[in-house]
């Protein structure tokens, strides 16, 4: 048995967290995601009014759970990856029926759709900076569930809602390792904050789902800074450092609203304003002020060029954004902008690159400098249950980054090198090694090797 793996979608990378033809949903594009967006075509002549329940998805035609995602009509996913699992037999498969029992005769027909997904991951860091641990083991549990309250059209409105956890496995959850190697985010982009925290907001689209608004507790990087390959921790990429620009200061599940516009089939327009201040646990409105906001706009191009004979769907975007925030150094209020390049082409049937540049002012951002390049494959050797990846990472660390990661050192030069290897064990469950190498002689790691293995079920 096949089966296709995609990046998180961008209801499930709210966690966290891409053709042959111009005129098809493109190069990249899984199944279900090519098949929900012929559905919604197919539905702009087909009114169904409010609460569309299973019975009358059913008579439509439309497959189970194909109803419109958070990621809007052209989706940007993991570049295609048919992974075979290495065993037939999944020995989660009783939960993965019981899920699929629960959906079908219980959520499709009111709407709603049920997300659960877990990892486990552990790393062991060879040298550190002092007082900080060499070894994290961590679970990361979590649920995302999407209402969608009516649909008509083509267009729907939807309420989405995601709930994540961490806890230490053996090792205290507290503190993450990034800071411990001279990295002001997180080398394990899986992870959320500690406690409970939620995402929470309206999402509705108008105009045959050409224009899509999203209100309330938002995570910019759902819809900002994505990538057909260096966007999603549980598959691909595992550092923060290679799922978006470590110059963009997106904040942390502020209140705000997200806009995308589908200019052409091929162009999308996206702009958002969140509150600046929000962090850690947080209702979304901590500290919200006119001066404490993030406001972004980016532009999103599909591009085609013919690479070995054939047409390769790839993308360019380029983003500008200007952060207000509460002075991190000193009283009142600061304030700075900054602009991020970011690709992805397909090369191949199983291969895609990415890079991505990203520049900052000083006072508003951990890097005022960052570029990363990389490539992914899957079926490497002909390994048809395997994927892989490699990527590199240069980056100019600010004073508030040091600040960030509780170092009294200046502000300097940060290298990394990431490497993994995952393998569709059995339909719900991956696992493989993930090895990342930092560089930060000013921090006092002249080179850490992070040894790191990762789990992850889903169903």
């Amino acid at each position: 048995m096949k089966i296709r793996v995609c990046a998180t979608t961008g209801l499930l990378m709210c966690m966290t967290a891409t053709a042959s033809s111009q005129d098809s949903p493109g190069f990249g594009a899984s199944s279900g995601a090519a098949e929900a967006m012929g559905h919604l075509d197919e539905l702009d002549d087909k009114p169904t009014g409010f609460l569309m329940n299973f019975v009358e998805a059913e008579a439509m035609g439309m497959p189970e759970r194909t109803l419109p995602g958070a990621t809007g009509r052209y989706p940007v996913v993991d570049h295609p990856v048919e992974l075979t699992p290495l065993f037939s037999h999944d020995p989660a498969k009783p939960l993965q029926d019981l899920f699929d029992s629960i959906r079908k005769d219980l959520l499709d027909r009111v709407s709603l759709t049920f997300e659960p997904m877990a990892a486990w991951t552990y790393q062991n860091a060879t040298k550190v900076v002092d007082g900080a641990p060499h070894a994290k083991s961590l679970l990361w549990e979590a649920f995302a569930t999407a209402w969608t309250m009516w649909h008509r059209d083509g267009d729907y409105g939807q309420i989405i809602f995601v709930l994540q956890n961490n806890v230490g496995v053996g090792t205290p959850l507290l503190p993450f390792m990034g800071p411990g190697v001279g990295d002001p985010t997180i080398v394990n982009n899986i992870l959320v904050g500690p406690g409970l925290t939620t995402n929470l907001y309206w999402q509705q689209s108008f105009l045959q789902n050409s224009v899509r608004v999203r209100v309330g507790k938002i995570s910019d990087s759902t819809f900002f800074d994505r990538n057909a390959v260096a966007y999603d921790p549980i598959q691909g990429f595992m550092s923060l450092d290679f799922n978006q620009s470590l110059t963009n200061p997106f904040p942390s599940r502020g209140f705000g609203g997200v806009m995308s516009v589908d200019v052409t089939d091929n162009l999308t327009i996206r702009g958002g304003t969140l509150n600046s201040a929000s962090a850690g646990i947080t209702s979304g409105f901590d500290g919200l002020a006119w001066s404490h906001l993030f406001s972004i706009v980016e532009g999103d191009l599909r591009v085609f060029p013919e690479i070995g004979g054939q047409q390769r769907e790839g993308h360019v975007r380029l983003m500008a954004w200007y952060n207000a925030i509460p002075n991190p150094v000193g009283l009142g209020n600061t304030g700075g902008a900054g602009v991020t390049l970011n690709m992805d082409q397909a090369l191949a049937d199983h291969t895609t690159a990415f890079m991505r540049a990203g520049w900052g002012q000083n006072d508003v951002t951990v890097s005022n400098f960052a570029v990363s390049a990389g490539v992914a494959m899957s079926h490497p050797f002909g390994l048809k249950s395997c994927q892989t990846g490699i990527a590199v990472e240069y980056a100019k660390i600010t004073q508030l980054g040091r600040q960030t990661s509780g170092l009294v050192v200046p502000p300097g030069e940060h290298y990394m090198l990431e490497w993994f290897w995952r393998v569709q064990v059995s339909k719900s469950t991956s696992s493989g090694p993930v090895i990342q190498v930092v560089r930060d002689a000013v921090a006092g790691i002249d080179t850490s090797v992070i040894w790191g293995w990762r789990t992850t079920v889903g169903f």
